[in-house]
């Protein structure tokens, strides 16, 4: 069995955090594993990964140089025999909300077609279960799934007035799959941590959470020293 792990330069460095930990990643017996590079701002790239080699790979993996990956990670995620599959994953960016969300519906704009999706919380009584949309920073794909979708598989939806990002890459990606029937099967004992100035993870969300609140209400200093009034 092959597997393809495309790395995203989510920025333009490389955090150290994600430097340190390869040459860690436990490969699974029965498994090689590719590993590729994409620049940041990668739509075209992980459209160019998906199609050049969605023959030759069993599997295909998105990671993103902004997360910390357990060293199990690969072996947890390719035991997986579903066709989209998610660790448990947290935005970096206030309100740290899990990076699992629910199809609501599309929103019409100027005649641009973006869907709604609503973040959502983890069941407390599963381990393993299903939502609608997730990002890519921790999530792979079975090739074949492909096959039903329109290219090109990753887009970002630009405002043509303020050339804003109404939707990423990643999202365009998710909503693809929605639409082809698919669902993300998230599992929640696979837990990513993300890279900010903090790292953000499961654990650690409702205190940061707290923090910030309270830093944005005129208490305390930044981290940089500068009193926030």
């Amino acid at each position: 069995m092959r597997a393809l792990v495309g790395i995203s330069i989510s920025r333009a460095w490389n955090e150290s955090e994600f430097t340190q930990q390869m040459g860690t990643w436990k490969i699974p017996k029965g498994w090689e594993i590719k590993f590729g590079w994409l620049r940041q701002f990668t739509a075209c790239e992980r459209h160019n990964v998906a199609m050049c080699q969605r023959y030759e790979f069993d599997r295909i993996l998105f990671m993103d140089t902004d997360q910390i990956y357990n060293y199990d990670y690969l072996e947890l995620m390719l035991a997986h025999e579903e066709p989209v599959v998610s660790a448990l994953n947290v935005a970096c960016y206030y309100p740290f909300d899990f990076c699992i969300y629910k199809y609501d519906g599309e929103e019409h704009v100027d005649g641009i077609v973006t869907p709604r999706i609503v973040a959502v919380q983890p069941p407390q009584d599963k381990n393993v279960f299903e939502c609608d949309i997730t990002g890519t920073g921790s999530m792979m794909i079975d090739p074949k799934v492909l096959d039903k979708l329109p290219k090109p598989y990753f887009k970002d939806i630009f405002d043509p007035d303020t050339g804003g990002r109404l939707l990423p890459d990643d999202f365009y990606f998710g909503w693809q799959l929605h639409k082809a029937g698919y669902k993300v099967t998230v599992d929640q004992n696979i837990v990513v941590r993300h890279i900010a100035k903090l790292v953000v993870s499961p654990y650690n969300r409702l205190d940061l959470k707290r923090a910030w609140k309270i830093e944005n209400e005129g208490f305390g200093h930044w981290k940089d020293g500068k009193k926030n009034t």
